[in-house]
């Protein structure tokens, strides 16, 4: 196995989700059980919404969410069953796919947009000569020589920051040094306490590193700063594809509720911060309200594939080393719109 599956593999054995998570404790049988893999992020706003909110009870559901470090280490409790979702980037799943794992499927798309926020310490950015104005090659460049903070080896974090060494004729395992931290808490206070230059994550925690003042934001992949990568499927819901299959109808319920969720936080993105302020790295609502303005434009309001995107993503993700193949584009390979009104 390649270092992804390998990587997520592991992840799972260290999650150790016991299969009885599955079933979980409903307090009602007419409950569908449903566990849900997630790194906390201010992108799965709608799915806080909807679990804080009850909008998934009043679609039948019981739904666990299982909190993580690193994106890919629910990859394995999807696949084995013991978890029915698990939000995910896009390369990942097609890596999967190119490595032979076939029993994922995203189901329901999150983010049409790489919305990676790249923050480096403040000394080191005016040292090197770069702001977030500076052509994006110069920003890429300044990467040169830093201790670069990521979530996990392998994981989206890894893979884009090492996408943007190579992009200023860098090798990322000789010209920089790529640090495995953890989540987006562990990352913040690495570069707080000086033991990381830069980092990036998809916010709210570049957002908090640039508030309190340690942190300058360097690129905002959620403003489109990276052209590459402003129109892109990034991140969805994968499901186990034979619980989709065998349940359709919670597979449909799951994504009606998050439609219903995301049309409240576009709504009233203030009231949305103030639901899921508690499932964030920071109690500080305002940057959580900036956050999700930031991200909105990002965000599907609808959950829908499209099909022209997801043809030039593959080809993208291939064409800059992300994944390992351009992947097969046909709905129901890496993706299908079977479980939403689209």
């Amino acid at each position: 196995m390649r270092g992804l599956r390998q990587s997520a593999i592991m992840g799972a054995l260290a999650l150790a989700i016991p299969l009885a998570a599955c079933g979980g404790e409903s307090g009602s049988d007419e409950l569908t059980p449903i566990t849900v893999t997630s790194l906390p992020s201010a992108f799965l706003a709608a799915m806080y919404v909807a679990d804080e909110q009850g909008i998934f009870q009043r679609e039948g559901l019981d739904v666990e969410i299982v909190e993580l470090q690193s994106g890919i280490d629910g990859v394995s409790a999807v696949v084995s069953g013991s978890a029915q979702y698990a939000d995910m980037g896009f390369d990942d799943l097609a890596t999967l796919a190119a490595e032979g794992e076939e029993s994922l499927v995203m189901v329901h798309n999150l983010v049409g947009r790489v919305t990676f926020a790249l923050v480096m310490n403040p000394d080191v950015a005016r040292e090197r000569g770069v702001s977030r104005e500076s052509p994006i090659e110069e920003r890429y460049a300044a990467l040169k020589g830093l201790r670069l903070g990521v979530t996990s080896p392998g994981a989206a974090t890894d893979k884009y920051m090492r996408y943007y060494l190579r992009q200023a004729g860098l090798d990322p395992d000789r010209d920089a040094e790529i640090i495995a931290i953890g989540d987006g808490a562990s990352l913040l206070a690495a570069l707080e306490t000086g033991q990381i230059d830069a980092y990036q994550l998809s916010p709210p925690t570049p957002y908090v590193a640039a508030a309190e003042g340690f942190g300058t934001l360097l690129i905002d992949g959620a403003a489109g700063d990276v052209p590459l990568f402003a129109d892109f499927v990034y991140t969805g819901f994968a499901a186990n594809r034979q619980w989709a299959d065998q349940n359709p109808e919670p597979a449909r319920a799951f994504s009606r509720a998050l439609n219903v969720a995301m049309e409240r936080v576009a709504a009233d993105p203030a009231a949305a911060a103030a639901t899921i302020v508690d499932r964030m790295s920071t109690n500080d609502v305002e940057v959580i309200r900036q956050t999700l303005d930031a991200l909105l434009p990002a965000l599907s309001t609808d959950g829908c594939f499209n099909a022209a995107a997801i043809q030039t993503t593959l080809t993208t993700m291939h064409e800059v080393q992300l994944t390992p193949t351009a992947g097969d584009p046909a709905e129901g390979v890496l993706w299908t719109n079977a479980y939403n009104n689209c």
